[in-house]
């Protein structure tokens, strides 16, 4: 399942509709169809359908994930560099926000999650310009259980590259005529943006090296 559909279905389970519309909504957009083609769908094709979806969100509450964090993607007929260590490569205020800013609401902005940390790459591994809306478009279409692993990865390493570049990145917010104190507040929500995530269990192991590595005052440093 792709990022969109499972966002197309997470949208529908949200809303404040009753039971069957909101089975109605999700079978259609899993099926690209409309809402009347799926009222003339055998009952027995629409309750298999049904389970599916039920089956999808059971998987991700009992953190059912597939296959670990990639380095390289290939999506929408793109190749794309994942970079997961925000403290290798350049990473000014504006990303960082954005990063933070993102992570508050995982699924929604998931194709936009990775959007930031994708560097465009040919297939020869050489750098490309595109923008990040373009970007995002493509990662809708890249396959959920692996933007769930990477945006998880992403995020245990941005909790300890916080510690090195905080105090760039506070400087660098104040120059944007951002607030000090509200610059401050945007990296202390960063602190929190994992309790938003449900962890892969391989993230477990990751999430206790760092500890045992930085500790708590170093990881989550101010």
């Amino acid at each position: 399942m792709t990022i969109k559909q499972l966002q197309e279905l997470y949208f529908i389970h949200t809303s404040k509709d009753d039971d069957i519309d909101k089975s109605i909504k999700m079978v259609a957009a899993i099926k690209g169809i409309t809402p009347d083609a799926v009222d003339a769908m055998p009952l027995n094709k629409f309750n298999k359908l049904c389970a599916k979806i039920s089956s999808q969100f059971n998987r991700i509450a009992k953190q059912q994930f597939f296959g670990k964090p990639k380095k390289i993607v290939f999506v929408n007929g793109h190749f794309y560099r994942l970079h997961y260590r925000i403290d290798h490569r350049p990473m000014d205020a504006g990303r960082y926000v954005e990063a933070v800013t993102f992570g508050k609401d995982i699924i929604p902005n998931l194709h936009k999650i990775m959007a930031t940390i994708a560097e465009p790459v040919t297939w020869a591994g050489k750098s490309r310009k595109r923008s990040h809306v373009d970007i995002a478009a493509d990662m809708e279409k890249l396959n959920f259980d692996t933007a769930y692993h990477s945006a998880v990865f992403f995020y245990l390493l941005f909790s300890e590259s916080m510690r090195i570049i905080q105090p760039s990145l506070v400087d660098q917010l104040v120059q944007k005529g951002i607030d000090k104190i509200a610059a401050k507040k945007t990296l202390q929500d960063s602190q929190q943006i994992l309790d938003g995530f449900i962890m892969p269990k391989w993230s477990q192991n990751l999430k206790q090296y760092l500890w045992n590595r930085f500790g708590r005052s170093e990881l989550y440093s101010s």
